[in-house]
């Protein structure tokens, strides 16, 4: 994405950079309709995000733990090779 090509509030000019908030974060002028997400759009944008943030949390669930029985047999098996009389 361009920067330069990034909207601004019509009041003051600064560069509006969260849509979702419906006024600018400099000078609190409402911001037009063109600019800001309506309550439909910051809806579906949160329901997204909790669906993704669930997925994640299926994903970390699923992984296999890290100390697992194997683990525990690469460990034995180093220690029996560096212990002393072998």
């Amino acid at each position: 994405m361009d920067p330069s090509s990034a909207p601004v509030c019509p009041a003051c000019g600064f560069r509006i950079f969260n849509r979702r908030y419906p006024k600018c974060e400099s000078c609190g002028a409402a911001l037009p309709q063109t600019l800001a997400y309506t309550a439909a759009e910051r809806r579906a944008l949160m329901a997204a995000e909790d669906e993704r943030e669930r997925a994640e949390a299926r994903a970390r669930d699923a992984r296999p733990e890290a100390n697992s029985a194997g683990d525990g047999a690469i460990l034995a098996a180093v220690l029996t090779m560096t212990s002393p009389g072998n």
